[in-house]
């Protein structure tokens, strides 16, 4: 039997089976620790919100969870008025009205906890170990990605029920104008019959975003990941040893603004605990939507166009329903021009914007290593020009996507006898534009500040050590022949 051939000094040994499913279960059960987080804090909100009153909680937690992958909610219902439905028309056979609506809401939130928790179960774990092999990373991500094959059709098979609707919306329907549209035929059984809604999550599309976003997720943090022991193919590959300083720096940086939401939604539930009211629905707010928040102040500092309204839909000719009834007013407001403390929204997110480029500028220094004499033979362009066009590409990319995450969009519909007779539509809308572009540049430019704040500080002590050696009194030549001497005396009697 031919001897196998001799391991290669340096090479890393081959992973066990025992090693491999260790690595694939604990990948798993980082993917299940945070479907397990985002799950505790939803029900915190809704609880804080008294959503209870709305839905079971069983089924309104799984539903916002798939909402925080990016999964979309579609609402239904219908009644009969008539001699057929639950209205008291006579001789007129069964008129079919219904709702149906569509909720698109992303809560960030929800979204940061997951992507935290994931991230530090799957890579917190390989600190202060050996470096492993690159077949123990692969397994660690099969498992990860296995279970959440496994916990997310779960998770979106249960996003549905029944909704009760407020009394004032079925009160509108069916006793206010909206009945009077339809000649008294609704009554107050139109009222009951429209008092509920069934409500699902798209299955397929929530499940394939939810992997999409474990994929990234994973994918980002083996290159940004700081505490960690990265295999060594990883290591030394180029992405990580040139994009490592910079995505870790603003992972940091991002870490710490969604934390900082996390921090003011737990204050708001500590003074909820008083009694007051406000300071609870401020608190399950800001757990489900605090960083789409600080997403539409840093984006409006760099000019992309917020708005929020609502509007009525009514058909031509109004509609037998006069749009929901009432009057056909829509309301509309320009967030970029609002102030808060005397200042407008878009000032506020341009400064803030600033001082995290020129923090995002000095860590990305402070975290990338100086270049050998052949790189910076070899390379285009300086150290500190080529960290600032990186962290501008890096930034770029996500305020090209973020504003497509944070904005939100509710619609209901009425329908009677399969066409659409009314409506109203409220939302929270935002286009990139040329925002992405603007988040380049300032981004490029003050991270270059950044860049230079960090080179000056890092040369500081190397100017004190020369000012403090320009500053000792040489010697005389007489004391340093004196010295010598003795030094040589001392040497030859021993």
């Amino acid at each position: 039997m031919p001897a196998a051939p001799p391991r290669r000094p340096g090479a890393p040994r081959p992973a066990s089976a025992r090693a491999l499913w260790r690595h694939a279960l604990e990948g798993a059960l980082s993917t299940l620790a945070a479907a397990v987080a985002m799950a505790a804090a939803v029900w915190a909100a809704l609880a804080l919100l008294g959503a209870g009153a709305i839905a079971p909680a069983s089924r309104l937690v799984p539903t916002v969870v798939g909402m925080a992958f990016g999964g979309g909610v579609t609402v239904t219902s219908a009644a009969s008025v008539g001699s057929g439905g639950s209205g008291g028309g006579e001789g007129l056979g069964g008129l079919d009205l219904g709702l149906t609506g569509a909720v698109s809401v992303m809560p960030l939130t929800v979204t940061f906890l997951g992507t935290a928790v994931l991230a530090l179960g799957f890579f917190r774990p390989l600190y202060r170990r050996p470096q492993p092999a690159s077949e123990l990373l692969w397994a660690r991500f099969g498992g990860a990605l296995a279970a959440a094959a496994v916990v997310f059709p779960l998770l979106a098979g249960t996003a549905h029920g029944t909704a009760r609707l407020p009394e004032d919306v079925a009160r509108r329907f069916g006793r206010g104008e909206a009945a009077e549209g339809l000649g008294g035929l609704g009554g107050g059984g139109l009222a009951d019959g429209l008092s509920s809604a069934a409500f699902e999550i798209d299955v397929a599309v929530t499940v394939f975003f939810g992997l999409l976003w474990v994929c990234a997720v994973l994918g980002i943090g083996c290159v940004a990941a700081r505490r960690t022991t990265p295999s060594r193919h990883l290591a030394l590959g180029q992405a990580r040893r040139s994009w490592h300083a910079v995505t870790s720096a603003l992972s940091g940086i991002a870490a710490v603004l969604c934390s900082s939401v996390l921090v003011l939604a737990l204050v708001a539930g500590l003074a909820a605990l008083t009694g007051r009211e406000q300071a609870a629905k401020a608190a399950g707010a800001l757990l489900l939507v605090g960083p789409n928040l600080l997403v539409v102040l840093l984006t409006a500092g760099l000019g992309t166009p917020w708005g929020a309204g609502v509007q009525r839909l009514t058909p031509e000719g109004g509609g037998m329903l006069g749009g929901l009834g009432g009057p056909a007013t829509d309301r509309s407001v320009d967030l970029r021009g609002w102030s808060a403390a005397g200042l407008p929204l878009w000032l506020i997110g341009l400064l803030l914007a600033l001082v995290l480029a020129v923090i995002a500028g000095y860590l990305s220094s402070a975290r990338t290593p100086a270049r050998t004499r052949q790189e910076e033979a070899r390379a285009v362009f300086g150290r500190n020009a080529e960290i600032a066009m990186r962290l501008g590409t890096a930034v770029g990319v996500p305020f090209l996507l973020l504003p497509l995450a944070a904005r939100g969009s509710v619609g209901i519909g009425v329908d009677l006898m399969g066409r659409e007779v009314g409506g109203v539509a409220a939302g929270l809308d935002g286009s990139p534009g040329l925002s992405a572009l603007g988040a380049v540049v300032l981004a490029a430019v003050a991270g270059y500040g950044g860049i230079l704040l960090h080179g000056r500080r890092a040369r500081r002590p190397e100017l004190r050590e020369q000012s403090a050696r320009a500053e000792r009194p040489a010697r005389s030549p007489r004391l340093a022949r004196a010295a010598a001497s003795s030094r040589g005396s001392s040497g030859s009697a021993s």
